[in-house]
């Protein structure tokens, strides 16, 4: 496996596997002997602080700025499924450099043909390659490392300044949730969210997410399935995800005994942002331009009530826990509670949507002043 060799200007990339946790040896003894930054969504189980590793969190954000486009990569090692990161691909379509895909679950997943290596290898090979690399002396991982931890602060300064809205529910996901449990991430904005906003940490937070198998259906059964193999989970979802999978829900809570206690019981929590219904359509470039009437009516599927007087007649008729919060120190009081917890429970926050999208876009704004050193205007 000689593609790196000569190549300093790289990055690894790595997309969504479910046991990715069992790379985390090989990749990191390679991004160290190569000096390459690894650029790894949550759903690949490799976004966890290793020692001798430039890990980037904010890669979503960095690569959308000036900063990223004048630090043009040489080569791409990606490992797993293709990434959720939409200013990845374009920014490796724009740069085309030498890439070169680990493929452990054979997909072949390439929307843009950028691929010019293919690789059937596992965890050893990489090992084993790392040991042929020098490490260079370019500064180019340092690079990164400081970009991103440039990206994080303005970041904080946004969010800490801020209501809570779905950019620091992700956050704080991160922060909260013990080492022992698992985290399922609905498709739409709540995967998105993660991805940018999901801070590594030294102990695995595992992460699942049904990227392009159902949309926003199924996606608290899924769920459930993952803490019926005895791991507690929180699942994040939207406003119609929740709507969409009551099914789910109840079925989750049959699962339950009526005496808790048994080693068959579920730990199920779900976290639900509410923004009035389908407002990831509001980032996209027709929004603003289109007219609003007509945006709104073809766009958003707003409810009729709100997802908290839907889980509160829900928690009234079975028995589950329902919270209605508004704050990160109420979500973490909740999601970080120690010892053993059995049962279902539903979190409900409450979002606006305006301010949802504008936050984001100030997010955006901070960061490219941040590492580009350019004061850009907020939308």
């Amino acid at each position: 496996m000689d593609f790196a060799r000569g190549r300093e200007r790289g990055v690894v990339v790595a997309g969504p596997m479910w046991d990715g946790d069992r790379w985390t040896d090989a990749v990191a003894a390679f991004c160290r002997a190569s000096g390459w930054p690894l650029l790894a969504e949550p759903g690949s189980q490799l976004r966890r602080m290793v020692p001798g590793v430039v890990v980037v969190d904010h890669h979503d954000l960095l690569l959308r700025t000036q900063w990223a486009d004048h630090e043009p990569p040489d080569a791409v090692l990606r490992i797993g499924g293709a990434p959720t990161c939409k200013p990845l691909r374009l920014w490796i379509e724009r740069h085309r450099p030498a890439f070169a895909f680990v493929d452990p679950a054979r997909t072949w997943t390439d929307a843009s043909f950028s691929i010019s290596l293919h690789l059937s290898v596992g965890p050893e090979a990489m090992a084993g390659a790392a040991r042929t690399l020098l490490s260079p002396e370019s500064g180019w991982g340092q690079r990164w490392a400081d970009a991103d931890a440039r990206a994080a602060a303005a970041i904080d300064g946004v969010l800490d300044a801020e209501p809570l809205l779905e950019a620091g529910v992700a956050r704080q996901l991160g922060r909260s949730l013990p080492a022992s449990h698992a985290l399922y991430v609905s498709n739409s904005m709540p995967v998105r969210d993660v991805d940018s906003h999901l801070r590594a940490r030294a102990e695995l937070l595992a992460v699942h997410a049904s990227r392009g198998a159902s949309g926003i259906d199924g996606v608290i059964s899924a769920a459930a399935g993952v803490a019926a193999s005895g791991t507690p989970t929180t699942v994040l979802v939207g406003d119609l995800a929740f709507r969409h999978d009551l099914g789910g829900l109840v079925g989750a809570f049959d699962a339950v005994p009526a005496t808790h206690g048994g080693s068959d019981d579920l730990d199920l929590t779900v976290v639900v942002v509410d923004n009035g219904g389908g407002t990831i359509f509001s980032f996209l470039p027709a929004h603003g331009v289109v007219d609003p009437e007509a945006f709104d009516r073809l766009l958003t599927t707003p409810p009729g009530r709100s997802s908290s007087q839907l889980a509160s007649g829900l928690a009234a008729a079975m028995g589950f826990e329902h919270h209605h919060i508004g704050s990160c120190d109420e979500l973490h009081a909740l999601l970080a509670a120690p010892g053993p917890r059995q049962g279902v429970r539903v979190i409900t926050i409450d979002i606006d949507a305006d301010a949802n999208r504008d936050q984001h876009r100030r997010i955006a704004a901070a960061t490219e002043a941040a590492v580009s050193g350019s004061e850009t205007a907020e939308p």
